[in-house]
């Protein structure tokens, strides 16, 4: 589903400093890996780079059967519309719609609108456990239940990969467990393809792999095996 060859990237700076070199990843459908590294080393980089929002110096990225390189800023965008589900640690979740509309920008987006739109999101609402507070407001709900409004949003659409930077950054250590869980498992009945970044040792031993991104390279993290 996700298929990074040889990945080489640089950042600029006095010198130039090489973040990636012949990078390679594989994700398959219904798999979730979890990547763990130092602050700096690249990370959230490497996730713009899946998604395109940033460029690659070389190498190869392939979303099932579509390469990243050469398509231009409206194919890219259109390939994030449809192919692409994101969740991030600050829930981006916007404060002047209601929590079914939230969810239900992805298919706005897509040209997907009324009651299609709005039955999609009260579903998946109702899959991450909010579905009675569907026409609640943002300002109203906990951290751990604004991630799971973002989970949902994420996930609506079916994407074929779902990338999550320190999704529960701002979570206590029980609400991260459950949003978490519920994350992974989401991503895995999708039949997604799920990378997820962080720094935390309890989220990466809940993924399927853990991979650690040291020396430019990603590598198996044996210490953080379940």
């Amino acid at each position: 589903m996700l298929r990074i060859e040889q990945l080489d990237k640089t950042i600029a700076g006095h010198p130039p400093r090489a973040l990636f070199r012949a990078l390679d990843l594989q994700v398959a459908a219904g798999e979730c890996v979890a990547i763990i590294g130092e602050s700096g080393v690249g990370k959230s980089t490497l996730l713009n780079c899946m998604a395109g929002l940033e460029t690659m110096d070389s190498g190869s990225i392939r979303v099932g059967d579509t390469e990243l390189a050469g398509l231009d800023d409206d194919a890219l965008s259109h390939l994030r519309r449809d192919h692409f589900g994101f969740v991030f640690q600050a829930f981006h979740v916007l404060p002047h719609l209601s929590l079914r509309h939230n969810v239900a920008v992805p298919l706005w987006l897509q040209g997907r609108g009324g009651a299609e739109a709005d039955r999609l999101a009260a579903r998946m609402l109702e899959r991450v456990g909010l579905g009675p507070r569907a026409d609640d407001w943002p300002q109203h709900l906990s951290g751990g239940e604004l991630q799971r409004v973002a989970i949902a949003r994420a996930l609506v659409h079916r994407p074929s990969v779902v990338l999550a930077d320190e999704p529960t950054g701002n979570l206590d250590p029980a609400r991260a467990a459950d949003v978490l869980d519920l994350l992974l498992s989401s991503v895995r009945e999708a039949g997604a393809a799920g990378v997820l970044v962080t720094h935390s040792r309890a989220a990466a031993q809940r993924a399927d792999r853990v991979l650690e991104l040291k020396d430019m390279r990603l590598s198996p993290a044996m210490a953080y095996s379940a």
